[in-house]
């Protein structure tokens, strides 16, 4: 996948790309589609993130969205497809392809509800989100992890054996950090390594900021776990 926009200035991921798939449509349903994206920022702004009109469909058609060129220093909770189509009858999927000056890329993946037709789709961004550039093999049985803090970009990054594993990533506004999200590339999952990237993580912010917002489930599942922590998190968030 190639940008389909100019890489926009400052720090945190932006939308590079993202295409809409259908098949199985019936050519006599063919017809046009409308698609949106939009998200919700954290100073309550809906924004549109990407976007297509009026185009054509075939029994399968692969449509490349028109995205925006702006950075989001933080990545939404969740974003809105609303899509409009003479016919719901196929299979559509949605692909997001999310980047930043680091060179990471994310890709959120999804199969696209009925909902998405009538009143939109408020689907969830973070738990489909992949981290593209992670390795699919079997993990060693003591691997080597390492925490490495990447801040002119917002994030964490988690390495086992030396390959990125996960990102905790956080923005910071003024004198102040708010944690957003963190995730775990599937293949590494199920091993308590999102720990070991919230400890670490945890344990650098401390250094440098008495207090933290949160925003992150994982964050404030460890954090229960993890009492001594409590002090840092000016407002934790419940996990769901």
């Amino acid at each position: 996948m190639t940008d389909q926009v100019l890489p926009p200035d400052g720090t945190g991921f932006y939308l590079a790309g993202g295409e809409l798939t259908v098949a199985g449509l019936d050519e006599m349903d063919g017809g046009t589609v409308d698609i949106s994206v939009t998200a919700r920022l954290l100073g309550g702004l809906d924004v549109t993130l990407a976007s297509r009109s009026t185009a054509r469909l075939g029994e399968r058609t692969v449509l490349p969205l028109q995205t925006r060129p702006m950075m989001l220093s933080s990545l939404p909770s969740s974003v809105r497809v609303q899509l409009r189509a003479a016919s719901t009858e196929a299979d559509w999927r949605l692909v997001l392809h999310f980047r930043n000056h680091a060179g990471t890329s994310l890709t959120w993946n999804a199969e696209v509800p009925t909902e998405a037709f009538d009143a939109g789709w408020q689907a969830p961004l973070a738990e489909l989100l992949t981290i593209d550039c992670a390795v699919d093999a079997p993990a060693p049985q003591s691997p080597t992890t390492a925490v490495v803090h990447h801040p002119s970009d917002e994030y964490y990054e988690l390495l086992v054996d030396g390959r990125q594993a996960g990102l905790l990533v956080y923005h910071v506004i003024g004198s102040h950090l708010s944690i957003t999200h963190t995730m775990i590339e599937p293949t590494y999952r199920g091993r308590g390594l999102s720990w070991a990237l919230v400890g670490g993580a945890l344990d650098d912010i401390r250094t440098k900021y008495p207090t933290v917002s949160n925003y992150c489930p994982v964050v404030s599942r460890f954090v229960d776990k993890n009492p001594q922590y409590g002090d840092l998190l000016a407002e934790p968030r419940p996990a769901p």
